[in-house]
């Protein structure tokens, strides 16, 4: 900081004359100020603090009663009409399977069942057509050629409508260290895998039949490629293992026959597929012209819809708004086991993100109510659905889901139970 010109009149701070009692007047005045301004502070928060029950009672009134939206009533006894819960989604991960080199070698999905008990295990061609999320297609092969593991599993979510809940990539280390405590296993190979060399003489890597693949050889056998064999073909040879797997993990008294974490990560779902009874198939693709020599496929989405609502009864959309948010209420009494309903509403390209009960328990007829004329076709579908159900469009304005569906006894007469 710099000094002031000389030029300037310094800053005077006048002062009455010591002796006058002004300067004890003010200090007298600007105490009694603050005494003051301290009392009111005081009785603002104690008026305050006694006001939040009152207030907090009015705003719970004002939510509850609402016309501007849904209605909201506490109800915790899932036994009781209103009751309604957020749904826990189905668990679902993607398994990345890559060779020595990071190269892609296979796709499958792991979907587990109510209680992580069976579930689902889906194979996918490594060449099949999907949507990236910079809008253009290609082969999920060559979405990966970036190295880009986030843009392979966003695309993969794309391809199948649905979003993962984790990404696990095994690789030739990781395929012997699990394998490893159920090791050998008892596969019956469908097809003679042989090695071609350089001169074209053919050499038999696996026979057809009964094998035993130690831990160190599935990574091998999992890769290995006849010339010119589709990949459809090699996927054969994939459900053949992951059979034999599960069945030995199931067979097994060993603590370890899955090494590591059993609540999380691959661990969990081989866990719980073992446990009970696993679907397993593949994607269903249909061959398109191959590009250049390379092979390609295209999915048949009405093929897949319906794989994914029969394995994948409660997902999450693979991006935000792909699916119509629905709210499922049982009209006939508590809310039972959704499984049944949800597949239908999933084929109709919804997700259930609220359960539980309605108003009460005396609907006869099904209902199927949207809030917006934006969702007037997603309800028209799902009643096509579901093959029953009266559309209607609410009174109200907004929801926090865009479609709510109250089961009645017709519904309870078609699918059974209450709920579904």
């Amino acid at each position: 900081m710099t000094a002031p010109p000389a030029t300037e009149r310094p800053v005077v701070l006048e002062l009455p004359e010591a002796g006058t009692g002004q300067r004890a007047a003010r200090r007298r005045q600007s105490n009694k100020r603050r005494v003051l301004r301290k009392i009111g502070f005081a009785v603002s928060m104690v008026v305050l603090i006694c006001a939040i029950p009152v207030l907090a009672t009015i705003g719970y009134r004002s939510l509850r009663d609402t016309t501007a939206g849904r209605r909201i009533d506490a109800q915790n006894d899932p036994t009781k009409p209103r009751y309604e819960a957020d749904v826990v989604p189905t668990p679902v991960s993607l398994v990345v399977e890559t060779g020595a080199d990071g190269s892609l070698q296979g796709l499958t999905v792991l979907v587990l069942g109510n209680n992580d008990t069976g579930g689902a295990v889906v194979f996918i061609p490594v060449a099949t057509v999907a949507p990236r999320e910079d809008g253009t297609l290609g082969t999920l092969t060559s979405t990966l050629t970036t190295g880009d593991l986030p843009k392979l599993a966003q695309a993969t979510a794309n391809l199948m409508g649905l979003s993962f809940d984790q990404t696990i990539v095994m690789g030739p280390q990781q395929w012997q260290q699990f394998v490893n405590p159920v090791a050998p296993l008892t596969v019956n190979n469908p097809d003679r895998i042989v090695n071609v060399d350089s001169r074209g003489r053919s050499t038999t890597l696996f026979a057809t039949g009964p094998l035993q693949l130690n831990a160190d050889a599935v990574s091998t056998y999992l890769q290995a490629r006849n010339p010119t064999e589709s990949d459809l073909a090699h996927l054969n040879r994939k459900q053949v293992l992951w059979t034999a797997w599960l069945a030995a993990i199931k067979a097994s008294a060993k603590p370890d026959a899955v090494p590591g974490e059993t609540t999380s990560g691959i661990g969990r779902y081989l866990h719980g597929l073992a446990a009970g009874t696993a679907d397993i198939s593949t994607l269903p693709v249909k061959a398109q012209a191959p590009v250049g020599k390379d092979e390609s496929f295209v999915a048949d989405p009405a093929a897949t819809a319906a794989l994914v609502a029969r394995e994948v009864p409660l997902p999450t959309p693979a991006n935000p708004g792909d699916r119509t948010r629905v709210r499922l209420l049982s009209g006939t009494g508590p809310v039972g086991s959704p499984n049944v309903v949800a597949g239908k509403i999933v084929a109709a390209g919804g997700e259930v993100t609220i359960l539980g009960n309605a108003d009460n328990f005396n609907y006869a007829d099904t209902l199927i109510i949207y809030y917006d004329d934006q969702f007037a076709t997603a309800a028209a579908k799902l009643r096509d659905s579901l093959g029953l159900g009266q559309v209607q469009k609410s009174t109200t304005e907004t929801d926090t889901e865009d479609i709510t569906l109250i089961l009645g006894r017709d519904a309870t007469a078609k699918f059974g139970g209450t709920g579904g």
